[in-house]
């Protein structure tokens, strides 16, 4: 098992034109900067940025509670299938993941980048993660997750937006440089670059007028291969839940495609979660307080 306008000649030749502008622009003021110039700058923007999501709000918070439905895209970028999901976050390395479906659903396969999964005739399939252990309940009951899903776990929060804004971007061996100016999702942004002791390249493109996230890109290199693959995520539609600026639509492109869309229909934060809650002992509750229910239901279907 494995874990997760159409445009006239004329426009496209202008935006091409325009992103070819805004690359060199940021190529120029990137290499006009010294490193101490850059990094002042880079830390400069970045608080902009976290005074747009919140500010304090944003910083400290502890925990999260989503609710909303993610969406599959095939390669020829048409949907493939869609789930509603409750996505609950102890920070840092704590989550929990709760899928609802209905029928034969094998986009949940596709979005966990599982096989095998028990999912025929519709319900419920709950991950959860703390750090590098993680489990999985669906109608087969509880399992632990491969090794290799949970690295990947603790890689997503070590190489994420969020975790490098309030954290990750004070620690020893990160360094911050100011990329330039750029057109991305046509606006135009300014660039932010983090590099840390394990190589990992991390760029967000921030709206040089909102001081909003717009994208966040992440390059990983294959071990084995030494291919480079473009993870990206953009963001749009910000509401404020609890003082927290919050992006409900979130797009996720791999090289280029898109693969995934998350739509976000509320969020709350500080609920004070209990840590039990993120553990395979609340799991192993949950499919027991089912079976019984099941049990329940069919004695009185009689």
């Amino acid at each position: 098992m494995r874990l997760i306008f159409r445009a006239t000649a004329c426009l496209v030749l202008v935006l091409g034109m325009a992103m070819a502008l805004g690359k060199t622009a940021a190529a120029q003021q990137g290499a006009d900067l010294l490193p101490e110039q850059s990094a002042a700058k880079a830390k400069a923007v970045l608080q902009q940025v976290i005074g747009a999501l919140g500010g304090s709000a944003y910083l400290n918070v502890r925990d999260s509670d989503c609710e909303g439905r993610v969406s599959a895209f095939g390669a020829s970028g048409d949907v493939t299938g869609f789930t509603s999901f409750r996505d609950e976050w102890l920070l840092p390395m704590k989550d929990r993941v709760e899928y609802i479906y209905k029928g034969e659903h094998t986009v949940l396969g596709f979005l966990l980048g599982a096989d095998g999964l028990n999912i025929t005739h519709g319900g419920t399939l709950v991950t959860v993660f703390d750090g590098d252990q993680g489990w999985m309940l669906d109608k087969g009951g509880v399992s632990d997750q491969p090794e290799d899903v949970t690295k990947n776990f603790v890689e997503q929060v070590k190489s994420g937006m969020n975790n490098m804004l309030r954290s990750r971007r004070n620690e020893d061996g990160v360094e911050i440089r100011y990329g330039g100016t750029d057109l991305v999702d046509l606006k135009e942004v300014e660039w932010i670059e983090f590099f840390d002791r394990d190589h990992r390249d991390l760029r967000l493109a921030v709206d040089k007028f909102t001081h909003l996230p717009v994208r966040w890109l992440m390059d990983k290199r294959d071990p084995d291969t030494r291919e480079h693959t473009e993870i990206a995520t953009s963001y749009t539609q910000f509401l404020t839940f609890d003082g927290v600026v919050t992006p409900l639509s979130l797009t996720r492109t791999q090289n280029g495609r898109r693969v995934a869309q998350t739509s976000l229909s509320s969020c709350k934060y500080n609920t004070n979660l209990s840590p039990q809650l993120f553990s395979r002992a609340a799991l192993e509750q949950r499919a027991s307080e089912t079976a019984k229910k099941g049990g329940k239901d069919k004695q009185d279907k009689k």
